[in-house]
């Protein structure tokens, strides 16, 4: 059996690999393609991350000085409206829902406070807490503009009062989910993968199985004396190989387009180890296998590589929409029953590794779940080509 299907493995990636035209659609464009893509998605969402130069940011103030308020009015850059005390609560949610960029609550006669405080008593300095929303870009913006103002303020007046030295400095981010850039991008990172694995995949299976049976040279193939069983395995295993180089392009062209497309996602980290590297490899090389198994099924059922696309098109669109369910459900799931669910899983592991919460166990039953349904799939296939009307049907 092994010197058989080595036989016809090697024979078909002679093949494969002797059309051009193949390697660069099949290895080549898919990666290419992917680094255009993230490129193009960064400066996108960086665009959509900026602040316009003659935006106002939108602020509300509790017990604000008139010294501060006066002096933020001059620099144009603030909208300020004045709120008592005891709407402090209904502000802070306003931010929350982004109806105001920011909150800042002054210590009660703010300015009387900071002339009568004395550092050498070690008392509580006068506060000033900032409220804001790290999901809303002109929110951090005016943060930011307004930290480094009162700071310097601050610095003038010999360190006489704190900002947000009250509570943890995260609990003054309203921002109840990460930074809208990272989780963004990141959702839509296994849904761009998975998508140019299965472009490349199509690039070659239809050719393989369905343009011989198209130009009548799978019959003659399968009328020599090997076992069909040996061929469908051959013909997967081929088409895996070079699925495979197509996959290892795709994921360099995505590790070196990565900084292009998270310029702006502040919060993202690009400190991934070497086994976060071979747990994307291996559930990328897992997902080749699911992809190569049922195209090869579809083209072996059709009678020509324009049926084959045909038939494969909407499972393309079940595939992205599997790489977008980490967009659904907030995230990678928990439940390793979720991961016995080929394409889905590769997803789910996917979200999970590059937002840094992968799970062992789930990432190995993703594999193994998916060469388990590779594996079924040649069963399949092996046994459409022991029929004859399915072989010859043209």
């Amino acid at each position: 059996m092994k010197n058989n299907v080595f036989s016809i493995m090697k024979k078909e990636l002679k093949r494969l690999f002797g059309d051009r035209r193949l390697v660069f659609s099949g290895i080549i464009l898919q990666g290419l393609l992917l680094y255009i893509m993230y490129t193009v998605m960064g400066a996108v969402m960086g665009s959509m991350v900026s602040v316009d130069e003659d935006y106002k940011y939108r602020v509300s103030a509790v017990n604000m000085p008139q010294s501060v308020s006066a002096w933020l009015s001059e620099m144009g850059m603030f909208d300020i409206t004045a709120t008592a005390d005891s709407d402090a609560a209904a502000e802070r949610l306003r931010v929350s829902e982004s109806e105001t960029d920011l909150l800042i609550v002054f210590s009660e006669n703010f300015d009387q406070a900071v002339a009568d405080y004395n550092v050498a008593t070690g008392e509580v300095a006068p506060q000033i807490e900032i409220w804001h929303n790290a999901a809303r870009i002109e929110s951090l913006e005016a943060d930011s503009v307004i930290k480094f103002i009162l700071r310097e303020y601050e610095r003038a007046l010999s360190k006489k009062f704190d900002i947000n030295a009250i509570l943890p400095a995260e609990d003054y981010d309203l921002n109840t989910g990460i930074d809208f850039a990272s989780s963004l991008m990141m959702s839509m990172i296994p849904m761009m993968l998975i998508m140019v694995i299965y472009q490349g995949c199509m690039a070659i299976a239809p050719e393989s199985i369905a343009g011989e049976k198209e130009r009548g040279t799978l019959g003659t193939l399968l009328a020599t004396p090997a076992k069909r069983s040996h061929m469908a395995l051959a013909k997967i295993l081929s088409i895996t190989v070079f699925g495979v180089l197509g996959s290892v392009v795709t994921f360099a062209a995505m590790m070196l387009s990565l900084p292009n497309m998270m310029t702006n996602a502040d919060d993202f980290s690009y400190d991934y180890s070497a086994n976060d590297y071979l747990m994307i490899f291996l559930v990328t090389f897992s997902t080749v296998l699911v992809f190569v198994a049922i195209l090869s099924i579809m083209s072996a059922y059709a009678k020509s590589i324009k049926e084959s696309n045909s038939l494969a098109s909407p499972f393309m669109i079940i595939s992205i929409f599997c790489g977008m369910s980490s967009m659904f459900t907030g995230g990678a799931m928990a439940e390793f029953y979720y991961y016995l669910i080929p394409v889905f899983n590769s997803a789910q592991s996917l979200s999970a590794i590059f937002n840094h919460g992968m799970s062992t166990v789930n990432v190995a039953v993703t594999v193994l779940t998916n060469a388990v349904f590779a594996l079924a799939c040649a069963g399949v296939l092996a046994r459409m080509f022991s029929s004859e009307k399915i072989v010859f049907d043209k």
